[in-house]
C-alpha cells in the first residue's frame, strides 16, 4: 500500500485509522475501475440467474458493509427496501436484479454508507477492535470484522472486473 496515498484520520484512534485508511484505498480503487463504466454495463450479466450484475454487485458492496457494522456490531436491523436488490441470487428469496439505475445511484449508496462507517468508526478506541461479537452463533473480533469487509468488496472488485471484460469481449461480437 502506498502510505503517500494514506490520510491522517484525526478523528480516529491509531488502529482504527488503518483499517479505514485500507478500506478507503480499496474503495479508490473499486471507483477507478468503475469510473469508466456507462449505464448498459451496470446492467450486464452474462447470466442473469447466475452472475449478478456490476449494478447488484455495487449494491452488495455496500448493504454488506452496512450490515457487518450496524446489525452485526450494534445490533439495529437493516432496512430491507432499501438493500433487497442485493442479495438478489440467494437462493432464500426471489427478488430481481437491480437495472436500469444511473451510475450515479450506486455511487451515492456506496458514499453514504460508507460517511456512516466513518461516523461509527469514531466512536471505536483501539481496544474496541479487540471485543468479540456474536452473529449467527459464530464469533467474531470487531478487527476481523472490518478485515472481513475489507476482504469482501476486494472479491467483488475482481467480479467486477471480470464482468467489464465479459462484457467488453461480447460487445466485439
Amino acid at each position: 500500500m502506498d502510505t503517500k496515498k494514506l490520510k491522517n484520520y484525526v478523528e480516529l484512534t491509531p488502529r482504527v485509522s488503518h483499517w479505514y485508511s485500507m478500506l478507503q484505498e480499496v474503495r479508490e480503487r473499486l471507483l477507478s475501475i468503475i469510473g469508466d463504466l456507462y449505464e448498459e454495463m451496470l446492467d450486464f450479466t452474462p447470466d442473469e440467474r447466475n452472475f449478478e450484475t456490476i449494478g447488484t454487485l455495487l449494491l452488495h458492496i455496500a448493504a454488506i458493509e452496512w450490515s457487518w457494522v450496524f446489525e452485526d456490531i450494534d445490533g439495529l436491523e437493516m432496512d430491507y427496501e432499501k438493500f433487497k436488490h442485493a442479495f438478489a441470487l440467494r437462493s432464500d428469496v426471489d427478488i430481481p436484479q437491480m437495472k436500469g439505475k444511473k451510475k450515479l445511484f450506486y455511487l451515492n449508496q456506496l458514499k453514504e454508507v460508507r460517511e456512516e462507517i466513518f461516523q461509527r468508526l469514531t466512536k471505536f478506541s483501539d481496544d474496541d477492535l479487540d471485543i468479540i461479537i456474536e452473529s449467527n452463533s459464530d464469533k467474531f473480533s470487531i478487527e476481523w470484522v472490518l478485515f472481513h469487509i475489507l476482504e469482501h468488496e476486494t472479491m467483488h472488485i475482481g467480479q467486477i472486473l471480470l464482468l467489464k471484460r465479459l462484457h467488453e469481449k461480447q460487445s466485439l461480437r
